[in-house]
């Protein structure tokens, strides 16, 4: 699924902008990238939605990572690959997204990692909101 209006370049510097958004908790620059039809999938399920993805994890973000921080990015066409390292209250977690751009904004992330650290720090609460129930 290649988008040919897009180059590496641009894809990969969307990805890393995605990272250095949630660092800055720019809700505003996330709102304004992600399609409405936004879609996250994360080892804590999917959450579909722009807004309700950003309602959802905001909340969460900024109350359990303290940054974010690039390693690499890979990028080719319409979709980039960013790897970074999330820095929790209980330490580092490596993740990896996947993004897909569409015209321009973001209209999916697939983030793998290893949940055991943030299942740590995350309330039941947070976690049922993540599940989406």
């Amino acid at each position: 699924m290649t988008n040919t209006a897009h180059t590496e370049s641009e894809s990969g510097a969307l990805a890393g902008a995605w990272i250095e958004a949630w660092n800055a908790m720019d809700l505003d620059w996330l709102r304004a990238i992600l399609t409405e039809g936004f879609v996250h999938d994360s080892p804590f399920g999917k959450l579909e939605g722009r807004d309700h993805y950003l309602d959802t994890v905001a909340p969460i973000a900024s109350g359990h990572v303290h940054k974010l921080a690039i390693q690499n990015i890979v990028a080719e066409g319409a979709q980039a690959v960013v790897w970074f390292d999330n820095h929790t209250p209980q330490g580092v977690v490596p993740a990896c997204d996947w993004i897909t751009i569409t015209e321009g904004q973001i209209a999916s992330v697939q983030s793998f990692y290893d949940s055991t650290l943030i299942r740590e720090v995350l309330t039941a609460r947070d976690l049922r909101q993540l599940r989406g129930s």
